[in-house]
């Protein structure tokens, strides 16, 4: 995912979003699922966007 336009948030953020831990969340990272994220460095964060559509697809799916 390039950086575009769009607000950012870290993982702590993405996880209350998604409604799991931020543990969850960095291991699903780590497996390669989870919402797609951008590395800055050492920091990680994520599209707010892309995280609510995930959330959403997510709790359609279950």
């Amino acid at each position: 995912m390039d950086l575009e336009a769009g607000t950012y948030i870290g993982t702590r953020e993405a996880a209350a979003i998604v409604g799991v831990s931020s543990a969850a969340l960095r291991l699903w990272r780590s497996e390669g699922r989870g919402p797609d994220y951008v590395k800055l460095g050492a920091n990680v964060v994520y599209r707010q966007d892309v995280v609510e559509d995930f959330a959403r697809k997510r709790e359609a799916s279950q």
